[in-house]
């Protein structure tokens, strides 16, 4: 009996402590660019889609990130200070997290 208590004691007394909140950390805002600022890629119709999913104008839309695969990449794009991703599939781009395959 004092063999099981220890060892469900032992099991359950890590579960407690990573259960603990954690205090939130203060994140850099990711739009706060400086003046000298270049984009890393020139890419219009990316910079077209965001800005049409997001109703702004094209000039609005700065890309700040760009991870390009053979017929994919990761993109992060501010938008009126805001940090949005998104993905390209072949010759598509969508925001990041969105299935188009999934039914809602």
């Amino acid at each position: 009996m004092k063999k099981l208590f220890f060892t469900l004691l032992l099991a359950t007394t890590p579960i407690l402590f990573f259960a603990q909140e954690e205090k939130p950390k203060e994140i850099a805002k990711e739009c706060d660019l400086p003046k000298d600022f270049k984009e890393p890629i020139k890419n219009k119709r990316l910079k077209k889609f965001v800005a049409i999913d997001n109703g702004v104008e094209e000039k609005e839309v700065i890309i700040i990130r760009a991870q390009n695969g053979l017929g994919s990449g990761i993109y992060t794009a501010c938008v009126k200070g805001q940090s949005i991703q998104y993905q390209k599939m072949g010759t598509v781009f969508m925001r990041e997290g969105n299935n188009p395959f999934k039914n809602n």
